[in-house]
């Protein structure tokens, strides 16, 4: 908290002291030193304001973003099919704020969803937090149900209060709360769905690694389509965006991958965001066909067409680490619709 009041306190006044040091430069113009001065306050002035509708309503506005993915490989029973992504949420930081918990479950329920996924993250520092909002949680509904996958903040990873082996059976109960909530927990596994005579598998990949290296990120993959055919629609749940072009890419059949963990990093301006500065793939829609050099950023949504097409989806979620804090990087339910072409 310290360091977070100290980085808001420069943020604040360093416009002002760099205008106003312009401003003693001028001295010997009036007019110059006026303008100066008065622009160090209204820059000033003006990031404070922006600060403080973060702080106490960017974490109350919550939006839902739908893409279609048209895939040649969508098969007819699911063309149509509707996919809803929720991640990062992070309840603990909503201890005092239950009703925005509840609100993203009415937004969720109310979109009336084929499949539920979560991508990651339920909790800050302890299984407990979850468990406090059980109940709320297991209000959640889909035709064909919840299916999840654990984030890194999932294996109690930032709790130093934890020995080793209380970090085991926070993330034991943790991951048994989810099963009891009838979620379907991934751990390096798939799941198959049904629907008039077609199927599609959806797989969830273990990622319990600190963003820049996940261990045995590539034995976990080839755990998990062990037996999954290259032919079959098939889309996999991934906390981090990062290992979509080095290891998802080459090494399995994914045609559509599902993330989040950047939070787009609760702050973005004008299609920028901080998080650039560290991924390369950080909120929207992604693209890659065989010959891209790299993947394209389609946050528009847009689709393309073709088999050989592989999609990225990176969700902001709808918690905040720490602290409720959202400045255009606003909370965001992802809706999904599949689409055969």
């Amino acid at each position: 908290m310290v360091i977070l009041l100290i980085v808001v306190l420069v943020v604040c006044l360093l416009p002002l002291c760099l205008c106003w040091g312009m401003a003693a430069l001028q001295r010997s113009s009036p007019c110059w030193f006026i303008t100066w001065r008065v622009l160090g306050g209204l820059v000033s002035l003006a990031i404070v304001l922006a600060l403080c509708y973060g702080f106490l309503w960017g974490p109350d506005r919550l939006v839902t973003t739908s893409y279609t993915y048209a895939h040649s490989e969508v098969p007819q029973g699911f063309d149509g099919y509707r996919i809803v992504q929720i991640s990062d949420w992070h309840v603990g930081t909503f201890a005092r704020h239950r009703e925005r918990v509840e609100r993203v479950v009415d937004r969720v329920n109310a979109l009336q969803p084929d499949l539920i996924v979560f991508t990651g993250d339920l909790v800050n520092h302890s299984a407990s937090e979850a468990e406090d909002f059980e109940e709320v949680l297991c209000r959640l509904s889909a035709r064909d149900g919840i299916v999840s996958v654990m984030g890194n903040h999932d294996y109690m990873m930032y709790n130093r209060d934890f020995t080793l082996r209380e970090r085991r059976e926070q993330v034991l109960r943790l991951q048994q709360l989810q099963r009891r909530m009838g979620w379907k927990l991934l751990l390096n596994e798939t799941y198959t769905l049904h629907r008039d005579g077609d199927s599609i598998v959806i797989a969830g990949i273990e990622s319990n690694g600190n963003g820049l290296e996940v261990p045995n990120y590539r034995s976990f993959l080839r755990q998990t389509y062990d037996g999954v055919s290259s032919e079959t629609c098939n889309i996999l749940l991934s906390h981090y965006p990062s290992y979509w072009r080095s290891h998802v890419l080459p090494l399995s059949p994914a045609t559509l991958q599902l993330s989040g963990h950047t939070h787009a990093m609760q702050l973005q301006l004008c299609g920028w965001s901080p998080s650039s500065w560290f991924y390369d793939e950080w909120y929207g829609l992604y693209e890659m066909h065989p010959h891209d050099v790299s993947a394209t950023n389609a946050i528009s949504g847009a689709t393309g067409r073709g088999s050989s097409r592989r999609s990225l989806i990176v969700s902001r979620g709808v918690g905040g680490v720490g602290m409720a804090f959202r400045l255009g990087a606003w909370a965001e339910i992802v809706e999904i619709t599949l689409k055969r072409v």
